[in-house]
């Protein structure tokens, strides 16, 4: 799928699929068509709608729950998976957050070899994004360079279209089929033999010695030739820059029990060392220091960003915001993720029993009536350990105050001013969310409420896991946000 840029639609094409308006065709993939959509709010969406031929009763089940797994998948470095449902013409369909950008395989194709920041930085993306695919039980079976889209706030991993899940005892696919794309076959699917998280990092290690070389590990030819090499040969990993080199030869292993896992590709990949035992863990304050470095996308990407301006709404909204992305976020939950082997995702707090409109220039706003044993006071991208609870909450990034409207609501005030949370339940049984009052101050002190146009509240989080949206704020245009507070107090943001 070439998410940078659209064909209109064609004749015979749907106006709507589900709840969903059509603005465009983003491509044709093995699996069916992608269309650019709009939800009803506004908010631009892919839409992914299969082939006819692959619509029998067996196909959608399996499709539909495989999407239902891939929901799992914490969106950090891939595309959040939204909804799924079955079109009029009795066709499957998923939707997924649209990822505006440039797929790897074009860049590499158009401009040659990445930069070695660059390289880095993609290398990194695509492990987090597979840790977090494995922690949900799932394995992608497809990374490809066209599934990696590099865009203004990170490389993406897409497509989780024949992702399975692992631990089903008889899986879907037919004797002698192998799923995937010819050239980025791992050994295991060329034999026959068992699939899993092994080998997603083996083409992981394909994708990263092409991203920094320009070719093929195992050269160039036809799926045969291709799958015969893999078998056989060593991959040509010469140009790649330390340690992408070394780390690229251990992922290619022919033995899947040599290969790293995803999230010690991560720990190496900012200075851990993969020498001692599988389950040796790092500093948590080595893994911080080395993913605090901005992502430098290639110069063309924000222009391939733009191309479809002529199908976007005017306020695209804020979770597509073309920005610099510090993966200072990443860092804590590759802290997390390295202790506790779950990745989280990034949710909103939600309205609760919070103010639904501004507070006045005076402040209206209160602190609640809770009463916390202790307060934590963090910055952005940090941890903050809500007492009494097994929940974790943070601010993934500083507010993004530059929309005047969002979906199809203007700002009363001005503007709105968005925020990006993430919550987490630690513990290995479900966590209720009680309401709490949530308060935005700004730089003079008045205090705001989230409004309206937040997404809903969660009342619970699954064991282990997470949930995730938007808190929005409706705030004059001469304020500056901040600091945050949430649980009476207990918790604060300061931007």
């Amino acid at each position: 799928m070439d998410s940078t840029a659209t064909q209109g639609l064609r004749p015979g094409d749907p106006a709507h699929i589900g709840p969903y308006r059509l603005l465009g065709r983003l491509g044709e993939g093995g699996m069916g068509t992608v269309y650019l959509g709009s939800d009803e709010q506004g908010r631009l969406v892919a839409v992914k709608v299969v082939r006819q031929g692959l619509d029998g009763e067996g196909f959608a089940a399996r499709f539909h729950a495989e999407v239902a797994g891939a929901r799992r998948v914490a969106s950090f470095c891939t595309a959040r998976v939204l909804d799924d449902g079955t079109a009029e013409n009795g066709r499957p369909y998923m939707v997924t957050e649209y990822i505006p950008g440039t797929p790897l395989s074009r860049q590499v194709a158009t401009h040659g070899p990445l930069e070695p920041g660059q390289l880095h930085g993609v290398a990194v993306g695509v492990a987090t994004a597979l840790a977090a695919i494995h922690v949900a039980g799932l394995v992608h079976r497809d990374l490809k360079p066209a599934n990696v889209i590099l865009s203004m706030s990170g490389p993406r991993v897409i497509d989780f279209g024949i992702a399975r899940v692992m631990d089903a005892a008889q899986g879907p696919t037919r004797a002698g089929e192998v799923l995937g794309s010819p050239g980025w076959w791992a050994p295991e699917q060329v034999n026959g033999d068992p699939v899993g998280p092994w080998t997603d990092i083996f083409a992981w290690g394909c994708l990263v010695a092409y991203a920094g070389t320009g070719r093929h590990p195992f050269g160039r030819g036809d799926a045969a030739l291709l799958a015969a090499r893999v078998l056989t040969g060593p991959p040509d990993l010469e140009g790649l820059p330390a340690p992408l080199d070394d780390l690229a030869a251990r992922a290619t292993d022919r033995d899947p029990s040599v290969r790293p896992g995803a999230q010690e590709l991560m720990i190496a990949l900012v200075g851990g060392d993969l020498s001692g035992p599988r389950t040796a863990q790092v500093r948590e304050g080595a893994v911080t220091a080395a993913l605090t470095r901005s992502w430098d996308p290639p110069a063309n990407v924000a222009e391939d960003a733009t191309r479809i301006a002529d199908v976007v709404p005017a306020q695209a909204p804020p979770s597509r915001r073309v920005n610099r992305w510090t993966l200072g976020i990443v860092a804590a939950v590759l802290a997390l993720a390295a202790s506790v082997a779950v990745l989280v995702r990034v949710i909103p707090s939600g309205r609760g029993d919070v103010p639904t409109t501004a507070g006045a220039a005076s402040g209206s706003a209160s602190a609640g009536p809770e009463e916390p044993a202790s307060s934590a006071s963090v910055g952005v991208g940090e941890w903050a350990k809500i007492d009494g609870t097994p929940l974790r909450f943070l601010i993934a990034e500083a507010p993004n105050c530059e929309w005047t409207s969002y979906g199809d609501t203007p700002s009363a005030q001005g503007r709105f001013c968005v925020l990006k949370w993430a919550l987490k339940n630690d513990a290995s049984e479900d966590a209720s969310v009680e309401a709490s009052t949530v308060t935005l101050v700004d730089d003079q002190g008045s205090e705001y409420g989230p409004s309206d146009v937040s997404d809903p509240a969660p009342t619970s989080v699954s064991a282990l896991s997470s949930v995730e949206g938007f808190m929005v704020f409706d705030m004059p245009s001469g304020r500056t946000p901040a600091r945050l507070t949430l649980a009476g107090g207990a918790v604060e943001i300061t931007f």
